[in-house]
């Protein structure tokens, strides 16, 4: 079912879309390693804290969902 898009909403192009799919899957990436250095420098403190598997949590989401995108718009 489709629903009417207000005037008032911006749309970008098909293009612009794949730019800032391109851009969130490279920050998604960058989420994720900066996750495993976090674990891993506070591992070997002896610490347990919460940031680094909220940045790699993020970060494989933004791969998962932005990836699936950019492959099926090829």
């Amino acid at each position: 079912m489709r629903f009417p898009i207000p005037d008032f909403v911006a749309i970008p192009n098909a293009e612009t879309m794949v730019a800032i799919s391109t851009v969130l899957l490279i920050v998604g990436i960058g989420l994720v390693g900066l996750g495993i250095i976090f674990l891993y420098l506070h591992k070997r403190k002896g610490k347990k804290i919460t940031i680094p598997w909220i940045c790699i949590g993020t970060g494989i989401l933004l791969v998962a969902n932005h990836g699936i995108q950019l492959l099926l718009k090829l």
